[in-house]
């Protein structure tokens, strides 16, 4: 994590200037971005009804774009259909995962801190981290991984756009 905390973490100040909505947006993108990066693939990587639920969220945003952060009654859903996962053996990397959207979720009524934000991203990142390397691990061992190099990128990219 020491590499997302000098690359990403910097940017948490800066996220205090976007409104709510652009930062569960940012947020989304970057749940979005990182599931690709997944080996094996998220679609074999997740249970399904983990899986599953991961991808309401993003279904959501895409069936109401401008309005999905204010559907409280699809967060309450979310939180209770989290709670009621089945509790299956899970690789490591799923429980920060999931993190990220049980934290954007609980902090919805339309206010998203920076640093929840910020705590969503880095959850994201993690799951990247811990599905990539084992052991303790170093700032080198996250130079040295290409997942974890396109986790930083990708999350990059998106705070600066959604920053522009």
């Amino acid at each position: 994590m020491e590499l997302w905390d000098q690359n990403v973490a910097p940017y948490g100040e800066k996220l205090e200037a976007l409104d709510n909505s652009t930062r569960a947006d940012l947020v989304l993108d970057v749940v979005a971005s990182t599931m690709p990066l997944f080996e094996p693939p998220f679609d074999d990587f997740f249970p399904e009804p983990h899986r599953e639920l991961v991808k309401s969220v993003l279904t959501l945003r895409t069936q109401a774009p401008a309005s999905w952060w204010d559907d409280t009654a699809f967060a309450r859903d979310f939180l209770t259909q989290y709670d009621l996962l089945p509790d299956v053996p899970t690789r490591p990397a799923v429980g920060p995962f999931l993190m990220a959207l049980v934290r954007l979720f609980e902090a919805h009524g339309g206010f998203l801190p920076a640093d929840e934000a910020l705590e969503c991203l880095s959850s994201c990142y993690e799951a990247i981290l811990v599905s990539q390397l084992t052991g303790r691990v170093t700032a080198e061992d996250e130079k040295r991984d290409p997942m974890c190099q396109q986790a930083l990128a990708r999350q990059t990219v998106l705070v600066l756009r959604a920053l522009d």
